[in-house]
């Protein structure tokens, strides 16, 4: 409201000046003049342009006021310095923003070219550094030449003034030839003061501060002094000489050969146990050559010992990968790693048992890819990898197959491939173009970069070709080549007897063969270095170095490459220990005290199987046995029991029981037991008289303590313990044939016989114990039974017999089955009954005839097979069986036998089980005292003294991987471990050889680098 009032005032206050100015613009009425009016139209414009009065000064504070209008004023104010701020700001923004694109773009574009230089000068270094090594040993070579040319002309120069001096001597010399001595003098005391040390320099400028006293000693001191001073400039020479060469030592890269080329081949050693595949493989020497070439000789030089196999035939038959490894200050030595030959001195034997393993291969097979693993380590020998193969054949021989030649050729061109060196042996004395390790290299390496050829025998040829051969015009080779003269000299006798080693023999023939040719072979220190040829690589000593260099190199050069293959095979390894395992570590260690504790666990866990009762359990099972073996023995052989004179007894009927010797069985089958009478037509018609009852009684107790001693006399203790012995093997023999123990046969086995052991040791005695226990039972027949034990006796004899009677019964119910039903079984039991009847017949009235008795047999009915028959007879020997236990059951289950123990003869069967029950009870406790507690004590034990502690680490090791899960597990683990190793170890050297080349990356910097 406030703002439409100040409008609506401000509208109103402008448009009355221009009201009154269209008011006096127009015409005055007709009786005035129509002048126009001047004196108001000045007033108005002044009021327009300087608002002096009162009321224009109002306006003007009320528009002031006006809150729209400050906004306006400020915006209309500052518009233009606002727009150029905004505009500055995002140009300077921009511009930023361009400049660090620029920057990054500059930086990746800079880093791709850093990082494609490195690797073409890695790339180039490899390829380029075989020929700078050659070059560098060229200039070595004729440095030494000059050296020894500068060396001759001084020492000529010497004897010439030594000869002047001492023809001068006696002469008197003029002025002017003392005046040249004094400055001779002078200038030797001045290279004396400079170059010599702080004494020597101050005698040196003293002397020459003496003035000559006479012409002859002028004379001299010049001769003298010319001397002086050719002296000390050669020994000034020779001092500044010495410092370059220790500043070229120290300067020189800190991955030197000794260190690199070491941990290398440590390096390599791992990586050959972790994947013996050619994935992770550092790069080795390859020995080729034809047979005759002088292989072994060249390793053995290099060596200094003899210990490759030597014989007429081929003797080489498996590649050997040979570890030098130089140690200063100990005894040579040879390891076999895969054998567990550790440091054997005696390199006969190591020549021995080289020669036995390639002999190993078959004649009809002559070479194998399975490589000998042979380190040898020794102060003579420089650290290096080397794989001798068998050597290249023209033609087999007669006892050899004819694809000799071309298993060699593959087995040769599966180790030449790329990354491994090839060191190509040949004899100087055969034609470069007919050797076979030549044309082998060739094929995989046709730019022979990774080649060196080894001249042999250069003692055969004429020095001036063998010279020409070693330089290579013909057939150049990346890696130059090295002639040799292996075959060594006579051993000298050393000071003490002893005689000279190869190494020393081998040098000295060298040096004497090439040293008389020096001319050919070193052309330079002859002409004076004016020679127009290059001198040659010869020598066993150089042979050494240039192949420490060459593997150095390659080796330096494929430490990126090896590197990225164990990183891979790192996270491979890592992903798969962490989805299989889970992370968790095992040691064989903790394997093996895990399977023991959980042997003994299991022990303990069946140990409750052998508690008293259980054992008692056993054997009176045992016993049972024996009970029905003697009562089968004493009385179901016996007639009168049959006849059921027992049975009368046991029922009650002495009458019937005193008269029942005529009886037939017939009769008396079950009369006695509230059975029915079954009439039989024989029967007599008359009892006859009976007998007397004591007699009865006395008989019966007579077969009641036959059977007793029977049961006690069997052998109750060597049984029993027998028994429980037998138990205990069991229990055993289920431990170890069940995991984990079932994966360790040869421990299972050992611990088989401890347990063995034990009970061999124990048996004997626990028997005789038992066998004491019991004695009174033997001697003493009437053995103390109460009613509670006769009461449990009759229980367990019905069960007894009811299990036996099953067993019967369940016996004939297979024969029936087998015979075709129990009608026709029935039918062939007849059979069998009528036949032995005829046969007793026969028997019979042959006896009465007086005559002898015939085995004729009775010749079988068509109707039925002779198996018919065996199985009628043995159901009719079961049937028969069936009776009498069925026949004594019942008299079991009889008032008599349950009125007490006075009725021990008429119920035997009750009496042997109470009888075997004591002898049970007395066997179980001496067998639980000295068999099973002494048993049960010494296992657990005998195991940790015999089986864990007698083994060593390689044992452990071996019983560990015994088991394939536990295998995996630790070679998985091992894996992971050994390539940490390998990573660890390959990125200090990386960075080692990073750290020793130069760096020549510049900071980089963009137009606003000071300011952001």
């Amino acid at each position: 409201m406030i703002g439409s009032a100040s409008k609506v005032v401000r509208r109103t206050t402008l448009k009355q000046p221009f009201l009154q100015l269209q008011t006096a613009q127009k015409p005055a009425s007709r009786g005035f003049t129509s002048t126009p009016n001047v004196t108001l139209l000045t007033p108005l414009r002044a009021r327009l342009r300087a608002p002096n009065s009162p009321r224009a000064w109002r306006s003007v504070h009320v528009r002031a006021l006006s809150y729209s209008a400050l906004p306006r004023f400020v915006a209309r104010a500052f518009r233009v310095p606002i727009a150029g701020v905004g505009v500055g700001a995002g140009a300077f923004g921009y511009a930023n923003y361009k400049l660090d694109e620029l920057k990054r773009q500059t930086n990746t574009f800079l880093s791709d070219i850093q990082d494609t230089a490195a690797d073409f000068y890695d790339s180039a270094s490899e390829t380029v550094s075989p020929y700078l090594a050659s070059a560098g040993s060229a200039l070595g070579g004729f440095r030494k030449s000059a050296k020894g040319t500068i060396d001759s002309a001084s020492g000529t120069i010497s004897n010439a003034y030594d000869s002047v001096a001492s023809s001068i001597q006696g002469m008197e010399a003029p002025e002017w030839i003392a005046g040249i001595g004094d400055k001779f003098k002078a200038l030797g005391g001045s290279s004396s003061s400079s170059s010599g040390g702080d004494s020597g320099g101050d005698d040196g400028s003293n002397e020459s501060q003496k003035p000559p006293q006479d012409g002859k000693a002028a004379a001299s001191a010049a001769a003298l002094g010319a001397a002086a001073a050719r002296s000390k400039a050669g020994q000034d020479n020779e001092e500044d000489e010495e410092p370059e060469r220790k500043s070229e030592l120290d300067t020189a890269p800190p991955t030197d050969l000794l260190s690199l080329t070491k941990k290398l081949i440590a390096i390599r050693s791992i990586l050959r146990s972790i994947d013996q595949s050619d994935t992770l493989n550092l790069p080795s020497i390859v020995v080729i050559g034809s047979q005759s070439s002088g292989k072994s000789s060249v390793l053995e030089a290099i060596v200094g010992k003899e210990f490759l196999p030597k014989g007429n035939n081929m003797v080489t038959r498996r590649p050997i990968e040979l570890t030098l490894i130089h140690t200063p200050n100990t005894e040579p030595y040879g390891d076999f790693p895969d054998l567990n030959l550790r440091h054997i001195t005696s390199f006969s034997s190591i020549q021995k048992t080289l020669t036995d393993l390639n002999l190993s291969v078959p004649a009809e097979q002559c070479v194998s890819d399975n490589p000998i693993q042979l380190h040898i380590y020794s102060p003579n020998v420089p650290d290096l990898t080397l794989i001798d193969l068998p050597g290249y054949i023209q033609i087999a021989n007669i006892d050899q197959p004819e694809e000799l030649k071309g298993r060699i050729e593959a087995l040769c061109e599966k180790y030449i491939k790329e990354t491994n060196l090839i060191l190509a042996v040949c004899a100087a004395d055969v034609d470069l173009a007919n050797s076979p390790a030549l044309r082998a290299s060739r094929r995989v390496d046709p730019l022979g970069l990774r080649t060196m050829g080894v001249i042999t025998k250069m003692d055969l040829v004429d020095p001036q070709m063998g010279a020409e051969i070693l330089r290579g015009n013909r057939y150049p080779l990346g890696l130059g080549y090295v002639g040799v003269v292996t075959k060594p000299a006579e051993k000298r006798r050393g000071s003490k007897g002893e005689d000279e080693d190869l190494k020393a023999a081998v040098i000295r023939r060298e040096e004497g063969f090439f040293g008389a040719n020096r001319e050919h072979f070193h052309p330079d220190d002859t002409a004076g270095g004016k020679g127009k040829k290059t001198p040659v690589l010869v020598g066993t000593d150089t042979l050494r170095g240039r192949l420490m260099q060459v593997l150095e190199s390659s080796m330096a050069g494929s430490l990126h490459k090896i590197r990225n293959d164990v990183q891979l095979e790192l996270e491979e390894a890592s992903y798969q220990f962490k989805v299989m395992y889970n992370d968790r570590r095992i040691t064989a260690e903790s394997y093996v005290a895990e399977t023991i504790d959980t042997l003994k666990a299991r022990f303990n866990a069946y140990a409750g199987q052998f508690n008293k009762p259980a054992v008692r359990e056993r054997v009176k099972v045992m016993l049972d046995e024996k009970i029905m073996s003697v009562l089968e023995a004493i009385y179901w052989s016996d007639k009168r029991l049959e006849n059921g004179e027992l049975n009368a007894l046991a029922a009650g009927d002495l009458k019937k029981a005193l008269a029942i010797e005529q009886a037939p069985a017939a009769t008396v089958t079950s009369t006695y037991f509230g059975g029915k009478s079954a009439s039989n037509a024989s029967a007599p018609k008359d009892v006859p008289t009976q007998r007397e009852l004591k007699d009865v009684e006395a008989y019966w107790r007579h077969k009641l303590e036959a059977a007793s001693s029977l049961l006690t006399k069997s052998g109750v203790g060597r049984d029993s313990t027998t028994l429980v012995a037998e138990g205990l093997r069991a229990l055993i023999d289920n431990i170890i044939t069940t995991e984990p123990m079932s994966h360790h046969p040869e421990y299972a086995e050992r611990i088989l016989q401890l347990s063995h052991g034990i009970l061999r040791q124990y048996l004997t005695i626990t028997s005789d114990q038992v066998e004491n226990a019991i004695k009174p039972f033997k001697r003493d027949v009437d053995v103390d039974v109460d009613q509670r034990e006769w009461g449990i006796g009759q229980e367990k004899s019905v069960v007894l017999f009811d299990k036996e009677i099953a067993m019967l019964e369940g016996r004939i119910a297979e024969i029936k089955g087998r015979i075709g039903g129990g009608r026709r079984l029935r039918g062939l039991m007849d059979y069998v009954r009528a036949r032995e009847k005829r046969e007793e017949e026969r028997r019979r009235e042959a006896i009465r005839n007086g005559n002898a008795v015939q085995d004729v047999e009775e010749p079988i009915d068509y109707r039925y097979s002779p198996a018919q028959v065996l199985e009628a007879r043995h159901a009719l020997l079961y049937t028969n069986r069936l009776t009498s236990l069925r026949l004594r059951l019942a008299a079991i289950k009889s008032k008599t036998c349950k009125s007490g123990p006075d009725k021990d003869a008429l119920c035997p069967e009750i009496f042997l089980n109470v009888v075997a029950d004591k002898l049970a009870y007395m066997s179980t406790l001496f067998i639980n005292i000295e068999l099973l507690d002494q048993f049960f004590y010494q296992f657990p034990r005998e195991i940790d003294s015999r089986l864990i502690y007698d083994l060593d680490r390689t044992e452990v090791q071996k019983f560990a991987r015994e088991n394939p899960a536990i295998r995996r597990h630790l070679d998985l683990q091992d894996r992971k471990d050994k390539l940490e190793l390998c990573m660890t170890q390959l990125q200090s050297l990386v960075n080692l050889r990073n750290e020793s080349q130069p760096n020549h990356t510049k900071k980089q910097q963009g137009l606003f680098g000071t300011l952001f």
